[in-house]
């Protein structure tokens, strides 16, 4: 049973970030924020703690307005709304009561604050669980009915990874902070003519580690999207060490497998969520045994997530923001907002969900990496 629709005026919209924190997530809350009010005179409310915010009860929300999402949102990294990544009970306190339906519990809450529609803020997971909520409503809607559920969804992800957009909000300022990481490991790689193989994130995609391997000046990149052979890795490295540069960085993305083809993964946190993990230091103990160098390895981890946003991330954040608004506007919703060549386009959330977007092994990058004589993997 669907709550009773309250219809507010002026019109409601509410704004939701679901999945792992970014650089310019608040910046994005703002713009949506900020457009709203001032050019349509609508009330925004913010979901708290992702779909979380949706499921339990009493609903977290808060009110926003330009005055709340000042200047800092900008700048500032994280979100101030919170977020989460799966759809466990809560952990926060005071979580309240929560639905065994996420997506009944998602068209109440929706309802009951009388929106007209809502922003997602999420990555290719909260994408696959807007389209599941999406087709919930649609199935269980009453013959008659012409209260919707009306959505759009934004793309953010360090992984780059959303379907048919070049770019996601986060993408860059990650790719710039483990660049800057790079560069201080390979200080200390010439400093102690050691090989150091640095694991950064990506998930199923290896976006972050192409782009900042080459960016950094890596001598080897592995990536999830290209098999490799651990021989003709420790052959170029080795031949890589004894040249007069006497070290050599390796950047492995997080999924890549093992040389025995064993996916490498870790449960952490309190719910014992699996996550990839240990390729690096595998990766590392495997090259030990067939290098002369003393090989090190170090997992930048989390801080790729942290950091202000970078100025293309501050701006994507704002032409995606307004971009929403306009499109709730013009009354098109369930609507993936992506950039394709630089501009600003749309598509139906079902041509997203349930796909990602790889590393295309006959892209630009690829040519560039194998052009500067790095091993990037039999390709």
């Amino acid at each position: 049973m669907f709550f009773k629709r309250e219809i507010s005026t002026p019109k409601t919209i509410g704004v939701l970030v679901s999945g792992g924190d970014c650089a310019g997530l608040n910046a994005t809350v703002r713009a949506i924020t900020h457009h709203a009010t001032k050019t349509f005179n609508w009330r925004v409310v913010g979901i708290q703690r992702g779909y979380w915010g949706m499921w339990v009860r009493p609903l977290q929300t808060i009110e926003l307005t330009p005055d709340v999402c000042d200047h800092q949102w900008v700048s500032s990294g994280g979100t101030f709304l919170r977020s989460n990544k799966n759809c466990h009970p809560p952990t926060f306190a005071d979580g309240g009561k929560t639905y065994p339906n996420i997506d009944e519990a998602f068209c109440n809450a929706y309802n009951a604050l009388g929106l007209s529609a809502i922003v997602v803020i999420g990555g290719d997971g909260s994408f696959n669980k807007l389209n599941q909520i999406h087709d919930f409503y649609n199935k269980t809607k009453k013959k008659g009915d012409h209260n919707e559920v009306n959505f759009i969804a934004i793309p953010k992800t360090i992984d780059n990874d959303v379907a048919y957009t070049d770019l996601a909000i986060g993408h860059e300022t990650a790719l710039d902070v483990v660049v800057e990481a790079i560069d201080n490991v390979q200080f200390t790689a010439e400093s102690h003519d050691r090989v150091m193989v640095v694991e950064v994130m990506g998930r199923d995609a290896g976006h972050i580690a192409l782009k900042a391997g080459v960016a950094s000046g890596a001598d080897a990149i592995l990536i999830p999207e290209i098999p490799y052979n651990i021989d003709d890795l420790a052959k170029h490295i080795e031949h890589v060490y004894q040249s007069p540069q006497r070290h050599a960085i390796v950047v492995v993305a997080e999924s890549v497998k093992t040389p025995d083809g064993e996916t490498m993964r870790g449960t952490i946190g309190e719910e014992e969520q699996t996550r990839y993990r240990g390729i690096g230091e595998n990766l590392a103990a495997r090259l030990k045994e067939r290098v002369s160098a003393d090989v090190r390895f170090v997992s930048i981890g989390h801080v790729q997530r942290g950091g202000r946003p970078r100025i293309k991330d501050r701006l994507l954040a704002n032409r995606f923001g307004v971009h929403a608004v306009d499109l709730i506007a013009k009354k098109q919703f369930s609507r993936v907002i992506v950039v394709v060549n630089g501009k600003m386009a749309d598509i139906h959330i079902s041509e997203v969900a349930n796909t990602i977007q790889r590393v295309d092994v006959n892209g630009e990058m690829v040519h560039i990496a194998k052009s500067l004589g790095i091993y990037i993997g039999n390709v």
